[in-house]
């Protein structure tokens, strides 16, 4: 069983209270360390004041790291964790949400998580892949305005990520051997008449993924109106999408509860849930721990 390593996240946000529901549902192991405040935890627990909460802080304060210090905060937890991995081949890596913009102001120099971890591990191909029960979701841009968008869809990109796509399909329980890759404007293009990435960029990168990977059927470009509903069927194993919200949007209305964020093109495995921070209900018990379960699952190599 593969060891794992937890970052706390924002420690203003849920973060604290899925460490608490993680443990307390006997999710961690011997080996696992966590990288956390104690502070913010043991006040977490105490404010919550259920057996759950102060059952997983005992569970947790004896695997929390040496660098979980009081005050430790988001980025720090996150660098610290990142070195754990890195310096350790074989453990994997859970991460709980950040607040972005405070993570930069914390010294952040990336957009996010994944190009921060794909930095580190010194891996240029690289894709953000959402994985749930019924829809996995690899994204070609990530964390860009969307009139940045068109501007930096390259077809290489889009062959890097579905390669990766590719390479992870036999991961995905029960996933059809074939991928629909989605166009970047409505109706895919309309023939031109909606706009020409879809002939121009996108078509040639699916004719070269053809080639490269024969075993898998990528299709499209498709409309991402009609091709997310047919994936959600079972017609197509995964979905590469050109943009943040093509595919987060569908997907969250899917899974917001049971999916998670997967880096694709990492020496090793790493997870997160697929919601955010959630201040607004933190330290009230009533956070949906579901998604943070199924990401140490999939750090885990483990089924949900």
């Amino acid at each position: 069983m593969a060891p794992i390593v937890i970052t706390q996240g924002d420690p203003d946000g849920v973060g604290p209270e899925l460490l608490l529901r993680v443990a307390a549902a006997d999710r961690l192991r011997p080996g696992d360390r966590v990288l956390a405040c104690p502070a913010r935890l043991e006040a977490t627990a105490a404010g919550l004041d259920v057996p759950w909460a102060r059952r997983g802080l005992a569970q947790i304060l004896p695997l929390l790291a040496p660098e979980s210090r009081p005050g430790l905060g988001q980025y720090a937890a996150l660098v610290a964790g990142t070195d754990l991995v890195l310096a350790t081949p074989g453990t994997h890596l859970v991460t709980a949400p950040i607040d972005k913009a405070r993570a930069q102001d914390e010294g952040l120099r990336y957009p996010g998580h994944t190009e921060y971890l794909a930095a580190r591990a010194g891996v240029e191909a690289y894709a953000m892949c959402m994985v749930g029960p019924r829809l996995r979701v690899a994204l070609v841009t990530i964390h860009l305005p969307l009139r940045a968008v068109p501007d930096a869809l390259r077809s290489e990109d889009i062959v890097t990520k579905g390669s990766l796509l590719a390479a992870a399909l036999p991961g995905f329980v029960g996933a059809a051997r074939r991928i629909a890759v989605l166009g970047l404007n409505p109706h895919a293009g309309e023939q031109g008449r909606l706009g020409d990435e879809e002939t121009r960029i996108i078509a040639p990168a699916i004719e070269a993924l053809r080639r490269r990977h024969p075993d898998v059927e990528f299709v499209g470009p498709l409309p991402a109106d009609t091709a997310m509903p047919a994936a959600a069927a079972g017609t197509y194993g995964a979905i590469l999408a050109m943009y943040h919200d093509q595919g987060l949007g569908p997907f969250k209305l899917l899974h917001f509860s049971d999916g998670i964020n997967a880096t694709l093109g990492l020496p090793f495995r790493r997870a997160s849930p697929d919601h955010g921070t959630a201040r607004d209900i933190a330290g009230r018990g009533v956070a949906d721990a579901t998604s943070m379960l199924h990401a140490v699952a999939h750090a885990r190599g483990e089924d949900p």
